[in-house]
């Protein structure tokens, strides 16, 4: 329905572009005749062409695009990737670093409280 609408709208203003170029806008009926005759002879002999071209085009078009979408979808994977090695050796060394700050702050804590236990003791002083 779409692609009749476009068509009619193309054809009404190639009509009335070729109508005011050949006889300033004077309606007559020779030249509904002749678009009439134009139309049919459209319909009866070049229509089936037009339609397999155009299926043709509109199918490079989406194979086009989807080969684009493809194409990006793996330089986007790609640059992952790569972006994913490159960073491995920075995130390795700071877990590194990560763990052994955590385990000299347990190490610091532990002794912390083994010298409050100390120095607490187990019964209150009166």
């Amino acid at each position: 329905m779409i692609g009749d609408l476009f068509f009619s709208i193309i054809s009404v203003l190639v009509l009335f572009y070729f109508a005011q170029k050949a006889n300033y806008l004077e309606l007559r009926f020779y030249l509904f005749g002749g678009s009439l005759l134009g139309l049919l002879i459209y319909l009866r002999f070049i229509s089936n062409y037009v339609k397999w071209l155009i299926n043709k085009i509109l199918s490079m078009i989406v194979f086009a695009f989807s080969s684009l979408f493809c194409a990006l979808a793996s330089l986007v994977a790609g640059a992952g990737s790569l972006l994913t090695y490159m960073m491995s050796f920075p995130y390795g060394i700071l877990r590194w670093m990560a763990l052994l700050f955590f385990r000299m702050g347990e190490a610091v804590r532990k002794n912390t409280l083994s010298k409050l236990r100390i120095r607490i003791g187990k019964t209150p002083r009166e």
